[in-house]
Parts: structure tokens; C-alpha cells; sequence
């Protein structure tokens, strides 16, 4: 890896970095009309995401966007439920993510990204996200609940079409242009494969779902939809974000590098200094449910409240010298995977691949560095920390 990348690339998610430094300084708690109350800093941001009675998850009740597809989706969907449904909903999908099963995963990982790796062996050039970020979580994933990697091209549309949804800010055309369709979609896929599973049965993870309960009854169609997509998704960006943005922080910081080089057994606390740097999804969004305060500033109820985890990791009250790259540092606590009863299942998953991945990145090249000729495009950092590609130049 190397330090020679264009500081332009960059400029997207520098500029978020920016703002999250001058929100910390002079308004860690932010109020206007168009978006709500917005929270820079650790302490009141730890505080919200502790207390899901005042802060709700449930935040389409703020938006007047009744969509057949998308209300059909939220019955399974973890991220916008609040108890006691939303313990009733984690266990049926928990099962998923046991730690015996994520460590069991651990040889299928090596083999699927020493494949993919093979197949731009003899490339000198190469983009990181279509080689290897992106098909290594979905192939992955799709291998644990059963689905045919062959159908990967469909993953991704279907990826890209639940990454838009923000209720924030989401619009109805794009909900009945082109969301809604790929929900349509994918739903009727996944409830494909469900009715298969339950009369022909196999050992995956879509059987267990198809044959689960909540209250001694079957999930229903929007349940199966939203739990799936969820499993298949949400980690899966996750993993992407850190391959990509492991290398491009590496190549920032040759002198990590070296250390990681000589000592693999850095490898777990790097990959944690750059999810904190770095977090895959930025801000969360809760609502109020009865009148508050957040760091001495009211909120009446039904505010749309917006936590930004990737500001609160830059907290210097937190993480002294938060903006400096450091491996060595105690990353405890960052909130990248969330906290409490919405702390991520996908979490062991997410840094087993970003482990196993970036050892053999540095097994089969003595320098991987962003290719400054072409530079990274970046998904729109609000939404989420990844570059949609990343072409790079590698050397063994």
C-alpha cells in the first residue's frame, strides 16, 4: 500500500469530517425546521440510543409516505422497530449470527476471497469494490441463507434500492419509480424461495426462517421480506465500507502499515480505528414520543431527532485526538454497530470478513494504493461512508 492519493478524492467525506469537527466545537446539539434536532456528541447520542422509550425508532409515523412495498418491508425490519416487537423480531434472526456460527464461516471466507482474488490475479489495476468489497459480503450472506450466487446481479440492484431508503428525505417518486419496484421484487423473490424451503426444507438459514414463529404463528410475508433483506443487507454494507476504506487509511498511514505488516496481530484493532474514522452509516434517526431534553435543549414530541454516530466517534471528550489514525488506539465504545438493544447481530460477521480480507490483501501484494489517475467515487457520504468504486493499483 502506499500514501500517494490524491487529497481531491477525498473530498466528499473530508468535508462531512469537517463538519462533524465544527458541529462538536459550537452546536453539539443542532435545531432548525427542515431537519429537526440533530446530535453531534457522545454523551447525548450514548444517552438516545439507551432510551428507546423516548426515542423511538418507529419514525414513519413523521412521514406521510404510505407505500404498499415499503410498509410491507418494515414488518420485518429491525432498524425501524421498537419493543416489544422488536425482541420478538431479533430472535428469529439472531440465530444467524451465533458466534459458533460466524467463527464456522471463518474457512468458507478465506476460500470465497481467495476466489475472487484469483480472478484479477493477473491485473496490475483494479477496481476494489466490483473485485472484491462488494462480492465478498454477498456471496458470503447469500451462502448462509441459501440463495444462489448466481443471482448476485439481482443483490445488488435490490442493495442499492433499500440504500436509498431514507425517511428523512426519501421521495414519493422515488418510491414509485424505482424503490418500490425493486422491494416488489425482492420480496416476491425471497417469498419464492420461503415456500419452497417449507415444503422442501434444507440446512440454511432461509428453512429456519420459513419454519419460524413469532407467538406460535408463522411470519408473515412482510415479516420473511424484512428480516431477510435486512440479514442480506445490512451487514453487507458494512464489510464493503471497511475493505475499501481499510486500504485507502493504510495507504494514508504507511507507518501503520508497517506495523500491521510485521505484527498481524494488529490487523483486529486497525480494522476498529478505521471503523470509528469511518463508519459505514454516519447518523441514525429517532423520534421523540413525549416532550425532552437533549444537553439542555427542549424537544417536544414528535421530533425527528438525528444522531450522528460518525461525529460522536470524533468526540475529543471521548476519543482524545479524534481525528489522528491510530491503531494502537482504545477504540471501546465507538458506536459504529450501534448500542443496546439495536447494537448490530451482523457485527461478528462484519469484522471476520474485514479480517480475513484485508490478511490476504497483504499476503498477495506488497503495495495495494488507490490509483490517483482515476480517484474514488463516493456514494453520497450523508447515507453512507463508502466509495461505489475504488480502482486501485496493486503489486506482489
Amino acid at each position: 500500500m502506499s500514501a500517494s492519493i490524491d487529497s481531491t478524492t477525498m473530498e466528499p467525506v473530508e468535508s462531512l469530517f469537517s463538519w462533524f469537527r465544527e458541529m462538536l466545537d459550537s452546536q453539539p446539539v443542532s435545531s432548525d425546521g427542515d431537519h429537526g434536532v440533530q446530535v453531534f456528541g457522545y454523551e447525548n447520542i450514548t444517552r438516545i440510543l439507551a432510551d428507546t422509550k423516548t426515542f423511538s425508532s418507529e419514525t414513519a409515523r413523521l412521514f406521510n409516505l404510505p407505500h404498499p412495498e415499503l410498509d410491507r418491508f418494515d414488518e420485518g425490519n429491525l432498524v425501524t422497530t421498537d419493543p416489544p416487537r422488536h425482541r420478538k423480531l431479533r430472535t428469529v434472526i439472531s440465530q444467524v449470527f451465533t458466534p459458533r456460527s460466524v467463527a464456522n464461516l471463518a474457512e468458507r471466507i478465506e476460500l470465497i476471497t481467495n476466489t475472487l482474488l484469483d480472478k484479477v490475479a493477473d491485473q496490475d489495476s483494479f477496481d476494489l469494490v466490483d473485485a472484491l468489497a462488494f462480492p465478498l459480503p454477498i456471496t458470503v450472506i447469500a451462502d448462509v441463507l441459501g440463495l444462489p450466487i448466481e443471482d448476485e446481479p439481482l443483490f445488488r440492484r435490490w442493495g442499492d434500492a433499500i440504500g436509498a431508503l431514507d425517511a428523512a428525505t426519501v421521495p414519493p417518486e422515488l418510491l414509485d419509480g424505482e424503490v418500490g419496484p425493486a422491494l416488489h421484487e425482492m420480496g416476491e423473490y425471497f417469498l419464492r424461495h420461503m415456500r419452497d424451503r417449507r415444503q422442501n426444507p434444507r440446512d440454511d438459514v432461509m428453512s429456519r426462517l420459513a419454519n419460524a414463529t413469532i407467538d406460535g404463528e408463522p411470519l408473515t410475508d412482510g415479516e420473511m421480506i424484512g428480516v431477510t433483506g435486512l440479514t442480506m443487507f445490512a451487514g453487507h454494507a458494512t464489510t464493503m465500507s471497511l475493505i475499501c476504506t481499510a486500504v485507502i487509511l493504510l495507504g494514508q498511514h504507511p507507518e501503520a502499515l508497517a506495523e500491521i505488516r510485521a505484527d498481524r496481530d494488529l490487523v483486529p484493532g486497525a480494522l476498529e480505528e478505521v471503523l470509528r474514522m469511518y463508519p459505514p452509516f454516519p447518523r441514525l434517526v429517532r423520534v421523540t414520543t413525549t416532550d425532552t431534553e437533549i444537553g439542555g435543549h427542549p424537544v417536544a414530541a414528535n421530533q425527528l431527532v438525528t444522531p450522528w454516530i460518525g461525529a460522536a466517534n470524533r468526540d475529543g471528550a471521548k476519543f482524545p485526538d479524534p481525528d489522528r489514525f491510530d491503531i494502537h488506539r482504545n477504540t471501546g465504545g465507538h458506536l459504529v454497530f450501534g448500542q443496546g438493544i439495536h447494537f448490530c447481530l451482523g457485527a461478528p460477521l462484519a469484522r471476520l470478513e474485514g479480517k480475513i480480507a484485508l490478511n490476504l490483501l497483504l499476503d498477495r501484494y506488497s503495495k495495494i494504493s488507490v490509483d490517483p489517475e482515476r480517484g474514488v467515487e463516493w456514494e453520497n457520504p450523508n447515507q453512507i461512508i463508502c466509495p461505489r468504486r475504488l480502482p486501485v493499483r496493486a503489486t506482489r
